[in-house]
Order: structure tokens, then C-alpha cells, then sequence
């Protein structure tokens, strides 16, 4: 079922890599799964460090620029990201570190004419460390990896995870108090999910309402229950047509990207899950 009958305020739709890990381990190439992704009408494709195939090297997953340029010359059509775990909110990270550089140069390699965009999410810094540690000091990290992005004409962006929320809202903001005029450059990769790992599920509608459109350069789409990411994103423990209305009356056009669990039926749960979210959308 091409996605093509879909038009909402949320387009365009896509997918994050790591939902193709069970193919990719499977000896599925990376081109076939983005050209099936081109097929159905998926237009914004997330690469996440981890689940590249042939296009990363090595333990840490390196991934490698030359490579992607030609994955960028064979779908010119797709918006493509790269995204890599890396202790972003922390003070150990620079804009020399060797990782976030890499990611820099595959950001540039998939622009396909568009702004290099890299997202960078910090699982390492968890919610005992961020109530001693200085939100003006993770402020400048930012700071000064959005500068590197900004020599390059990109974008950063940051996905909130092990953080709570309200100090990882600070942060954002002070850093975007720090680029001023430039700030347009520093974004956020929303995840109303991961706000259940550190927030109450009563507040996640309050969040939602209070995030700015111009902020957002992609929400993330998964549910949960019980603790774990499902393969669909059906019942669970978030109410997405609730969230979807709110987005909608919050003219958000960010591209929404599935990362729904790997599953040997990913492509019928991203179907499944499209149709259920968008397929009653009003024309």
C-alpha cells in the first residue's frame, strides 16, 4: 500500500534505519531497503550509526563518507540524515572528537542538495548526572558543535533520551540563547517516547503542547508498552491519534519518521502503523 493517499499537515513521512536491522543482519543491503522505502513513498530516511550495512566500518560503527555519497547519488529524491550516539550533554565532547567528525563528513555526503543535517543523541548522560551538572556547560557543548555544523551550512540536531526533560529543555534553550541570530541551526529530534523514560505519562500531552514548531527538525514515531518499543505503533502506553491532533493544531511540519522495534515483518508494521495514524487523515 504506497503512501501516496496520505496528506496531512505532518508529511512528508519516513523511517530511521534501525528499524532495518533484522534485514540488514539478514544480508539485505541498504540500497535495496531505501529503494523500497523510494517505493512506498517514504521520503526522509534517518541513517542511524549502528544499522548502515556496508556503509560503516568497524567496532565503532564508523560511518563512512565516500560510500554514502554514492547511496546519496542513487536516491536523489530521498532527505536524508545520519545520526550517531555520542555524549553530546556531557563536557567530554568537542568538535574535534574524531566520531563526531566522521558523522559531519557523512552529513555532508548524503545532502543531496539539502543542508548537511546530523542528530546526535546522548545516552550516556543519565538523570542522577544531570542534577549536578551545569546547564550552561552543556549549553556551550552545544554551542559549539552547532558552530562546526554551521561551517559546513548544517544543521545539528539533538534527540532527548536518559534526560529529564526540563533540564534538557534548559539546555536547549540556553544554547540557543548562545547562538542568537543563528540558532535556527541548533534543533530538536522529538521523541514523545522517550519522554517516558524520565517523565510521568500524565505530563507527555502538557510537553507535547509546549514544544515550538520552528524548533523541530524531526519527530520520532514508536510506541511502548510495558517497558519495551513495540514492532507497531498500535496500543500502548502513548494515545498517538491524541498527539498527532495536537501536532496538527500545532502546525507542526516536521517529517514524522517511524522507528518502530526490527521486526522480519517491518514492512507490513510500517504500513499497518501508517494507515492507522494517517490513513483517515482528512484531505
Amino acid at each position: 500500500m504506497p503512501c501516496d493517499n496520505i496528506r496531512d499537515g505532518l508529511r512528508p513521512l519516513g523511517l530511521v534505519s534501525n528499524c532495518w536491522k533484522v534485514q540488514l543482519d539478514s544480508g539485505n543491503s541498504l540500497d535495496s531497503l531505501v529503494a523500497e522505502a523510494v517505493r512506498l513513498k517514504l521520503a526522509a530516511i534517518e541513517l542511524r550509526q549502528g544499522s548502515l550495512g556496508v556503509y560503516e566500518a568497524g567496532s565503532t560503527c564508523r560511518p563512512q563518507a565516500d560510500r554514502l555519497a554514492d547511496l546519496a547519488r542513487r536516491f536523489p529524491s530521498v532527505k536524508f540524515n545520519v545520526a550517531l550516539s555520542l555524549p553530546c550533554l556531557g563536557s567530554a565532547l568537542t568538535r574535534e572528537d574524531s566520531m563526531f567528525l566522521a558523522g559531519r563528513s557523512a552529513a555532508i555526503a548524503l545532502a543531496n542538495r539539502e543542508r548537511p543535517h546530523l542528530r546526535l543523541v546522548d545516552l550516556q548522560t543519565r538523570p542522577e548526572q544531570c542534577v549536578t551538572s551545569s546547564i550552561e556547560t552543556a549549553a556551550r557543548g552545544l554551542v559549539e558543535l552547532t558552530e562546526a555544523m554551521l561551517e559546513v551550512e548544517g544543521i545539528l540536531s539533538i534527540e532527548h533520551s536518559w534526560q529529564p526533560w526540563p533540564w534538557f529543555d534548559s539546555v536547549m534553550n540556553a544554547a540557543r540563547r548562545m547562538l542568537g541570530e543563528r540558532s535556527a541551526r541548533l534543533r530538536l529530534c522529538f521523541d514523545p517516547c522517550n519522554l517516558l523514560l524520565t517523565e510521568p505519562s500524565d505530563d507527555i500531552a502538557s510537553i507535547v503542547e509546549s514544544i515550538a514548531p520552528g524548533d523541530v527538525s524531526m519527530i520520532h514515531v514508536k510506541q511502548r508498552r510495558d517497558g519495551q518499543v513495540q514492532s507497531q505503533v498500535g496500543d500502548g502506553d502513548l494515545d498517538w491519534p491524541k498527539l498527532l491532533k495536537t501536532l496538527r493544531q500545532r502546525e507542526h511540519v516536521a517529517p514524522m519518521l517511524f522507528e518502530i522495534a526490527p521486526h522480519v515483518d517491518v514492512w507490513a508494521n510500517l504500513e499497518n502503523g501508517i494507515a492507522r495514524l494517517f490513513g483517515a487523515a482528512k484531505v
